[in-house]
């Protein structure tokens, strides 16, 4: 089983890691919007980071439940 194959069969079985996902690909244009932003604004960049690390956190705990799912199905 692929990678991709396992991400899509946890989005189809597993409510938790969709929600992680859905969330992921939501933070990830909040911050390109963010990024998008002239002249830079000190309250605009601690936004930005703040969704950044909790875009970094979700993209971890994916990656754990993809490396569980795999090593269960192999």
């Amino acid at each position: 089983m692929t990678r991709e194959e396992a991400i899509q069969k946890l989005l189809e079985t597993d409510n938790e890691f969709k929600q992680m996902y859905e969330e992921h690909k939501e933070l990830e244009w909040k911050v390109s919007k963010i990024e998008k932003h002239f002249p830079p604004d000190p309250e605009l960049e601690a936004e930005e980071e703040r969704l950044k690390r909790r875009k970094l956190y979700l993209k971890d705990m994916m990656e754990l439940k993809i490396k569980e799912f795999m090593s269960k199905n192999q």
